[in-house]
């Protein structure tokens, strides 16, 4: 079955409607590893939540909240537009820091997730000050940094991915 929601969607779709389950329950039986990019298994519980049925990827979840709170504080508090860019540069690396030392260390879970809040927190800030800044050098710092971190972090992880599945099955 396809990893893909919009292609589970329109499978979904496809069932006759008085058989038809919901969306979510369709979810839970075709694939319920569709929101979370660690393979399934048993190696890979611990970074995932089983959340009614369906496991959600732990980090992505709390970046996610992150996120809506970084959008939710700069609608209600504007502070983007408070500070000086070279205050919100400093301010931006120490949100940062938390996920790149984590990512580079075993530190305890709860650590990890609360450095996934303050990425989500960071990603959020960073792309609305995309659009309150007047400064086109920020924005180019801004969107170079993302493409470079993503970059090595996407490879990191796949990395540690393969290592733990491969200590998993041996």
């Amino acid at each position: 079955m396809s990893n893909n929601l919009l292609q589970q969607f329109e499978a979904w779709k496809e069932i006759e409607q008085p058989n038809r389950p919901d969306f979510v329950e369709y979810l839970k039986v075709q694939s319920p590893w569709i929101f979370a990019h660690h393979p399934s298994g048993a190696c890979f519980r611990e970074h995932v939540w089983k959340i009614n049925g369906l496991y959600i990827c732990k980090g992505c979840l709390m970046t996610s909240v992150g996120f809506a709170f970084g959008v939710l504080f700069q609608l209600v508090s504007g502070w983007l537009s408070s500070f000086p860019e070279e205050i919100l540069a400093l301010v931006f690396v120490a949100l940062l820091l938390p996920t790149l030392l984590t990512s580079s260390f075993r530190w305890p879970r709860l650590v990890r997730l609360m450095s996934r809040l303050l990425l989500g927190f960071l990603m959020a800030s960073a792309l609305l000050l995309l659009f309150v800044t007047e400064r086109w050098d920020v924005r180019f710092v801004i969107i170079a940094t993302y493409l470079l971190i993503q970059h090595i972090y996407e490879k990191k992880r796949k990395k540690a991915n393969a290592e733990l599945a491969t200590s998993c099955n041996a």
